[in-house]
C-alpha cells in the first residue's frame, strides 16, 4: 500500500515537470506585468493549460531570471488545482522551480487519484531525485486512503 502512496506523490510530481516542457496557455482576468522585476502576475479565476495539464488558482505568479527569457520560479495561489492524467492536486500555495525541478505545495493539501486520497499540510516534490515528503502540523497527522484496485 505505502508502495503505491509513493507511486501516486511521484505520478503527481509529473504535473509540473510536463506543465512547462511544452507551449503554456494562460487566461485570467486580469495581467500585470512588471518588467523591473521580472514577473507577470495573472489574477481573477486563472486558468493555465496545456495538452498535459490543467492549474486553476485565483492568482499565479510568474518570475523570470534578468534575461527575461528564462522561468525562474512559477507560484500559484489561492484555491490550487492541478489535473494531469486523472491526478488531482488541491492546495492553497503551489511553488514550482524548474531549474532545482521541485514543487512545494503548502494549506491543505489533497493528492487524489480514484479512490485513492492522500491530505497534509505541506507536500515537497523532488521530480528529479523521485522523493515526496508530506508533512503536517502537530494537530493534524498526515492522511492517507488506499484502496486495493
Amino acid at each position: 500500500m505505502f508502495k503505491h502512496l509513493l507511486y501516486l506523490c511521484y505520478l503527481n510530481s509529473i504535473i509540473f515537470c510536463n506543465a512547462y516542457a511544452n507551449e503554456l496557455n494562460i487566461n485570467s482576468e486580469k495581467l500585470e506585468i512588471d518588467r523591473n522585476n521580472n514577473i507577470s502576475i495573472f489574477t481573477g479565476n486563472v486558468h493555465a493549460y496545456n495538452e498535459d495539464i490543467d492549474i486553476w488558482s485565483e492568482s499565479l505568479i510568474v518570475k523570470f531570471y534578468n534575461d527575461g527569457n528564462e522561468i525562474e520560479v512559477i507560484n500559484a495561489e489561492n484555491k490550487v488545482k492541478i489535473i494531469n492524467e486523472g491526478i488531482t492536486a488541491i492546495g492553497e500555495i503551489g511553488i514550482y522551480n524548474p531549474n532545482t525541478d521541485t514543487l512545494n505545495m503548502y494549506g491543505n493539501v489533497e493528492v487524489i487519484e480514484n479512490n485513492n486520497y492522500v491530505k497534509c499540510d505541506e507536500l515537497f516534490l523532488d521530480i528529479k531525485n523521485s522523493i515526496s515528503i508530506m508533512k503536517s502540523n502537530s494537530s493534524e497527522r498526515v492522511k492517507a486512503f488506499i484502496e486495493n484496485n
